[in-house]
């Protein structure tokens, strides 16, 4: 890119919170275009930014703006099914099809993304999102594991965990999932909760348009919102968003990135008003990223009650991590820094560990190598630690309150 993905995020957030689409479509070209070096990047951000326009009900100009990427030769059954709810009926007629090339080359930055996104067009049953899910499956387990490359997609024994926890709650409430990457683990909700309505929010606009694709090539692009940018800006944004004049309020949260972010995360969710009063609470992969001041806050909590569920992942450097699971009942206002007790210097130095490590390691763009795997190690072990001088003990799962 000819500037940082990240400043591409800010744009792009404000253009989407402020529904200037005109703009919000020339980014998401422009990101699509720089992101793989390839047509098929470039129909990728088209999909994503008619889907948008679809929304707001803008039909004649998502199928100009999908006519024009036929127009390049490359098209995709993703392409087709948003061309179709935009009102148009059979299939365009193409000069040629060819097949957009899988061998990226790995300097850039979103190869393993976009190769992804071509397994799962070429083999997922259109309008099946857990046929979707399913093909990233298989991906993340044949590919990325011949390549040594940490997956951060769920998998289906993660998912399956996921949505046995929120059996009870997802239905037909408000699910906010804070860390989309290339949607999967909004599809296996959607699939598990049809009823629900589920947000997601992404940092990353290729991981946006990448997941806005998955998203339509499932045939569930008109129940699932993805909005770009960083919870710290983007959140105090959706606290703005009304149904029926009332502040949309979550009754099930997912966060799924970096664990030491998981702490401002929910201490903004709490200050805005945005989680209903007896919301469910799921963090993923507490441990190795160093979520210490967010699992910190919620055993703080006397109306919430955390239970550490261990889950296998996909990960050379460990075999598994924990899912932080908090069921909050009566009002939970007052997670604010100066209700919470304040943690001690060991949960404290964690956290400063692991966010140093984030900026380094995300900069590096690597997402292998020893001295990721051996942070990992590391952090998990004295994160353990930690948790035992608490008082949390492996055979019951449950989190303790602090003395």
């Amino acid at each position: 890119m000819t500037a940082p993905p990240v400043t591409y995020s800010y744009l792009v957030m404000d253009m989407e919170q402020f529904a200037h689409l005109d703009h919000e479509v020339f980014l998401l070209k422009s990101v699509g275009k720089h992101a793989g070096q390839s047509q098929q990047s470039l129909t990728a951000a088209y999909v994503a930014a008619a889907i948008r326009l679809v929304g707001e009900g803008l039909f004649a100009q998502a199928k100009e703006l999908l006519h024009v990427a036929a127009e390049s030769g490359y098209w995709s059954p993703a392409a087709q099914l948003t061309l179709e709810a935009s009102g148009h009926r059979g299939h365009l007629q193409l000069a040629s099809t060819p097949r957009a090339c899988l061998q990226l080359a790995k300097t850039s930055r979103y190869w393993k993304e976009l190769s992804l996104l071509q397994h799962v067009l070429d083999n997922a049953c259109p309008g099946d999102a857990t046929s979707v899910c399913n093909a990233m499956d298989h991906f993340a387990e044949c590919r990325w594991e011949e390549l040594h490359q940490w997956s951060k997609v769920a998998g289906d024994v993660k998912s399956d965990v996921l949505c046995g926890t929120l059996r009870g709650a997802a239905h037909g409430v408000n699910i906010l999932e804070i860390g989309t990457y290339c949607g999967y683990t909004a599809l296996r909700m959607v699939a598990a909760f049809p009823s629900a309505s589920i947000t997601t929010i992404e940092v990353d606009p290729m991981h946006v348009i990448i997941a806005r694709n998955m998203i339509a090539l499932s045939g569930s692009a008109q129940c699932l919102e993805v909005w770009t940018g960083h919870s710290k800006y983007l959140l105090p944004r959706l606290a703005k968003h009304q149904v029926d004049g009332l502040r949309r309020q979550y009754g099930a949260l997912y966060m799924d990135r970096w664990g030491s972010e998981y702490h401002d995360d929910f201490i903004v969710l709490d200050g805005l008003g945005l989680l209903e009063c007896s919301a469910v609470v799921i963090a993923d992969q507490v441990l190795w990223t160093g979520a210490s001041l967010f699992l910190w806050d919620v055993a703080s909590k006397v109306n919430c009650s955390t239970r550490l569920v261990p889950v296998s992942v996909r990960d050379d450097a460990i075999a598994e991590d924990f899912l932080a699971v908090g069921a909050c009942s009566g009002n939970t206002r007052g997670l604010q820094p100066d209700a919470v007790m304040p943690p001690p210097p060991c949960f404290r130095g964690l956290h400063a560990e692991a966010s140093l490590f984030r900026e380094k390691w995300f900069g590096s763009f690597d997402s292998r190598g020893t001295v990721r795997d051996d942070f990992a190690r590391d952090m998990q072990a004295r994160m353990l630690a930690e948790l035992a001088n608490l008082g949390y003990q492996h055979s019951d799962g449950i989190l303790p309150v602090p003395p």
